[in-house]
Parts: C-alpha cells; sequence; structure tokens
C-alpha cells in the first residue's frame, strides 16, 4: 500500500512538471473577428479567448501571434485560429 501511494505522488508531480513545461504557439489569423464575451455580454473577445483562457488555468502561458514563426520546432503544440468562417 505504501509503494503504491509514493507511485501516485510520483506521477502526480511529474504530470505537473510536463504540463507546465508545455510550449504553446496560438496563431490568430482571424482577421481580428470577435464574439460576445461568455462572462459579459457587453463586451466583445478574440476567438481564442476560450483556448487561452483554459491554457492559463492548467499553467500553459501561450505565446499568441498572427504570424507564423518560420521555425515552429520550440512548440509543442499549435492552435490555428482561423476564424468562424471562410471569406474566400
Amino acid at each position: 500500500m505504501g509503494k503504491r501511494v509514493v507511485y501516485l505522488l510520483l506521477m502526480m508531480f511529474l504530470g505537473t512538471v510536463i504540463l507546465s513545461s508545455q510550449n504553446v504557439f496560438i496563431w490568430d489569423r482571424d482577421d481580428g473577428n470577435t464574439i460576445m464575451n461568455p462572462e459579459d455580454p457587453w463586451t466583445y473577445v478574440g476567438l481564442e479567448y476560450a483556448i487561452v483562457n483554459a491554457l492559463i488555468e492548467n499553467g500553459i502561458t501561450p505565446v499568441i501571434d498572427t504570424v507564423l514563426p518560420d521555425d515552429l520546432s520550440g512548440y509543442d503544440i499549435l492552435f490555428a485560429i482561423l476564424g468562424p468562417w471562410c471569406e474566400g
């Protein structure tokens, strides 16, 4: 029983370390489209709002830019926010 508790604590610690070391890039390519803020209907937020909040709540600080970098090898995850519809 004691080994199981130690293994469980070790896995929880390693999971926290792995989650906090994620490098996330959010490519905000939606041409500035906004939606109504779900928390305050009198304001508008970008389409990346929910993804950014979910990442921050899980201890991950994403890099957000409208330009896709030439080298993505430094990132573990890429989110591409392309907008609610295709205009082209």
